[in-house]
C-alpha cells in the first residue's frame, strides 16, 4: 500500500487513462478525487474503485478557476490535505489546419493547457501553506514531441496544446523546487481506451499504428497509471521538470 493516507485528484477520470490512474492509486491505498466534467462517469469510476477505499466523485470543469478552487476546497474540506494532483483531462481533434475555426482552438487549448495552468496553481498554493512536499503530474502526449499522422495532416491545436504544457511542465517545476513540490509529466502513444476504439478498430489503421511501435503492441491504460504511480512515489523525489514517454518506442524512430 505505498500510498496509504495520501490524497489523489485524478482529472478526467471518468474513463480511459483517467479512470486506470484513480483506480491504481486506489488500490495502493491513497484517498481519491475522481473528478470529471461527466458526473456520472466520475460516479462509476468510484463504484468500480468498491467498497472498503476512500473516494470521492466530483463533478468539475477544469477550464474554469471557480469549479477549480471548489475542487480543491472540497478534497481538503473531506480528506484534510492534498498530495499528488494528475492534470489528465484532455481532448483530441482532428480538424485540419485550413479549416480549424477560433472556437475549436479556443476550446482545445482551454482543456489540454489553461485547466492544468489552473489545477497546478490551485493545488500548489494548498500544498504550499501546509508544508507537503506534493507532486504534480501532467498527461501530455508523443504529439507534443512529433507529428503523429497516417493521413499526412496534422492536428496544430491538440499539438501546440501539449506542447506548451510540456513547458508549462519545466517552468512550473523550476518555481515549485524549492517547496519541495515536483511536477513531471507522462507522454503517452496511441492507448487502447473507449476514445481509441473506433480508429483501432479498422484494420489498417491498427496495422500502421503497430508499425510503429517496436513493442509490438498497443499502450493499455494501466501503462500509462504505472508510470503515473511511480512519478508520485518517494522513490521519483530527485525527478521534476522531465517527461517519461509511455508509447513503446515509438519516439524511438
Amino acid at each position: 500500500m505505498r500510498f496509504a493516507d495520501k490524497v489523489v485528484i485524478v482529472t478526467g477520470a471518468g474513463s480511459g487513462n483517467g479512470r486506470s490512474i484513480a483506480m491504481k492509486f486506489a488500490e495502493e491505498g491513497a484517498k481519491v478525487v475522481a473528478a470529471d466534467l461527466n458526473l456520472a462517469g466520475a460516479e462509476e469510476t468510484v463504484a468500480l474503485i468498491g467498497k472498503g477505499k476512500e473516494a470521492l466523485a466530483l463533478k468539475s470543469d477544469v477550464t474554469l478557476k471557480s469549479d477549480v478552487e471548489h475542487m480543491v476546497a472540497q478534497t481538503i474540506e473531506t480528506y484534510g490535505t492534498l498530495d499528488v494532483l494528475v492534470n489528465n483531462a484532455g481532448i483530441v481533434a482532428f480538424t485540419e489546419f485550413l479549416e480549424l475555426s477560433e472556437e475549436e482552438w479556443d476550446k482545445v487549448h482551454n482543456v489540454n493547457l489553461k485547466a492544468p495552468f489552473l489545477c497546478s496553481q490551485a493545488a500548489a498554493k494548498r500544498m504550499i501553506a501546509s508544508g507537503t512536499k506534493g507532486r504534480i503530474i501532467n498527461i501530455t502526449s508523443v504529439e507534443a514531441h512529433r507529428i503523429v499522422s497516417s493521413s499526412g495532416h496534422c492536428q496544430p491545436h491538440y499539438n501546440s496544446s501539449k506542447g506548451g504544457l510540456n513547458l508549462l511542465t519545466k517552468a512550473v517545476a523550476l518555481e515549485l523546487a524549492p517547496y519541495g513540490i515536483t511536477v513531471n509529466s507522462v507522454a503517452p502513444g496511441v492507448v487502447e481506451t473507449p476514445f481509441t476504439a473506433g480508429g483501432l478498430q479498422n484494420p489498417e489503421v491498427r496495422e500502421w499504428v503497430l508499425g510503429r511501435i517496436p513493442a509490438g503492441r498497443i499502450a493499455s491504460p494501466g501503462d500509462i497509471a504505472n508510470a503515473v504511480l511511480f512519478l508520485a512515489t518517494p522513490e521519483s523525489e530527485y525527478i521534476t521538470g522531465s517527461t517519461v514517454f509511455v508509447d513503446g518506442g515509438w519516439t524511438i524512430h
